[in-house]
């Protein structure tokens, strides 16, 4: 449960600057002998500002800016023992201003997301040496981990809570095949996250089919290393509704997800590691995100930047559910740990991977979010907003402001938090629950992952009419007496009912037009696949 006196966050700098964001109460560079250009995985080319490149004329490591050309033209020479194109070859590799430098020149290429994969060469003995990666880890900043596996500590940045610099490996490394090398850029003087940015450098036993372009890569965090083929995706389960106005394009929002969503920590303290240029730090800017971008998906669009935006939020998929197998969840913290549930759900689907879909499905009560702060009131048979508390928790905080500002009403008649339709409820959960439960009827299989439509209950309610505080026999700080004065009306915040109606901050002008849009066309009949 939150502890803080305040759910504010500045927004951020990237592309998602084209969803609202507002708080209450207060490159890849394959440097040094490429055999030749590697191409852009996928139909759509990385954006200047995307901070990728690939070049292969050099065997110096190179620095350009520009994006790489679409191009096939990897090395023409046929490898004896397989018969296959032989892969490019590098002895560094640089993306978003961190450089990955080798002993050797080794067999390397990008995934479909964008990222880097190199493999043991010939005579290394199974292994790729890194000789260096830079910026160099200072003891405290710009720290790397081998395959993250820990949900509570990590080695990137002694400023943000759980930093462990044990986790940090010594150089040079000799990386074994199935390692992901995360490596971050350190940002200083920000009050909110101690990363600028962060990239992953996956080791493979052997170069992937197609040289990974086709292929997603392995989640970050663990040992566990599954190649998903892109040729999995169903994206024949996406509707496609037509257009709306001054929409967010397909392709900004795919440079929102095109790097790294580093998000493995426990706790409000996994803002702290959310790299600034690669994702926002809260949980609700990261949940109204989601539910965005989900619902552009579903909305008419060029098939090769549907594909490419539907390749990026599945990365993201992939990488959750491999570190929710290693211990993460999303319990309940005012508006830190919403969102996720809604990319798992969308990428267990198409993927068409019922082992990750009962995952999403199966794990225990309170483990998401959204079904930890919404439940059905046994006073009000109504669903209502609040993260589980104890009676003396939530009078605590009524009668004196300190403690969880998100306590359920322990009796069940009415919304929690210190002001029911105010504090967490208004400012960092009611948008993004709106636009998640649109997501869950407009792309109705969905429902079958996420399976309990508390949220959907909610979220019209919310949208129709607001707080909810009548009826309710309690009087307002009295620790549990009936109220039997009606001079001020009956119940402890009975001016609240009906507040704030489909209100909230961290909201998203495209969700909302959405659901004006297409709420009303939505059926509850669905089958599941």
């Amino acid at each position: 449960m939150t502890q803080h006196s305040s759910p504010s966050n500045p927004p951020g700098s990237s592309a998602r600057a084209w969803i609202a964001r507002a708080a209450l109460l207060s490159a890849l560079t394959v440097a040094a002998g490429c055999g030749s250009p590697l191409a852009l995985p996928g139909s759509v080319a990385a954006s200047a500002n995307s901070g990728t490149v690939a070049t292969a004329t050099s065997t110096t490591a190179g620095n350009d800016d520009r994006a790489p050309a679409d191009t096939d033209s990897h090395d023409a020479g046929q490898s004896a023992a397989s018969g296959r194109a032989q892969s490019s070859q590098c002895s560094s590799v640089q993306q978003y201003g961190i450089t990955f430098a080798f002993d050797r020149q080794y067999p390397c290429g990008r995934f479909a997301n964008g990222d880097y994969w190199v493999a043991p060469a010939q005579g290394s003995l199974g292994k790729v040496k890194i000789v260096s990666i830079s910026p160099d880890f200072s003891g405290d900043h710009n720290g790397f981990e081998v395959n993250p596996s820990r949900v509570d500590r990590h080695g990137f940045d002694d400023n943000a809570v759980g930093y462990d610099a044990t986790l940090v490996p010594t150089l040079p490394y000799s990386a074994a095949a199935n390692q992901s090398i995360v490596k971050a850029i350190s940002l200083a003087d920000d009050d909110k996250t101690a990363l600028d940015t962060a990239a992953v450098l996956t080791v493979l036993a052997a170069a992937p089919p197609d040289d990974g372009s086709n292929s997603f890569r392995p989640p970050y965090f663990g040992r566990n290393k599954p190649l998903y083929s892109v040729d999995r995706l169903r994206l024949d389960r996406l509707p496609a509704y037509a257009a709306l106005p001054d929409m967010p394009s397909l392709s900004a929002l795919s440079e929102d997800y095109a790097r790294v969503q580093l998000d493995h920590q426990l706790g409000w303290m996994a803002d702290q590691i959310h790299p600034k240029q690669n994702m926002p730090d809260y949980g609700a800017q990261i949940a109204i995100d989601a539910a965005a971008a989900s619902l552009r998906l579903m909305v008419q669009g060029d098939a090769a930047e549907r594909r490419q935006l539907a390749i990026h939020l599945v990365q993201y998929g992939i990488d959750l559910d491999a570190a929710m197998q290693g211990g993460l969840h999303f319990h309940a913290d005012g508006g830190h740990r919403h969102g996720r549930k809604l990319i798992l759900a969308l990428s267990a689907l198409l993927l068409d991977d019922p082992a990750m879909a009962a995952r999403v499905r199966d794990f225990q009560q309170g483990t998401f979010q959204e079904d930890d702060q919404l439940y059905v009131g046994a006073g009000s048979g109504t669903v209502l907003f609040g993260s589980q508390c104890s009676a003396a928790e939530y009078w605590e905080n009524q009668n004196t402001g300190n403690g969880s500002r998100d306590c359920r009403d322990p009796y069940g008649y009415i919304d929690g938090g210190q002001i029911p339709g105010d504090y967490y409820q208004l400012c960092c959960t009611a948008k993004g629950y709106k636009a998640a439960a649109l997501a869950l009827r407009l792309m109705p299989q969905l429902r079958c992952i996420w399976t309990d439509d508390r949220i959907l209950r909610y979220a019209d309610r919310w949208v129709q009419h607001g707080a909810w505080t009548q009826p309710d026999p309690y009087q307002p700080r009295g620790n549990g007496a009936r109220d039997n004065n009606p001079a001020d009306g009956i119940g402890r915040w009975p001016r609240q009912h009906g507040a704030a109606r489909d209100d909230g901050y961290y909201g998203s002008d495209f969700a909302d037009a959405m659901w004006t849009a297409y709420r009303a066309q939505a059926s509850d009949t669905y089958s599941c696949p």
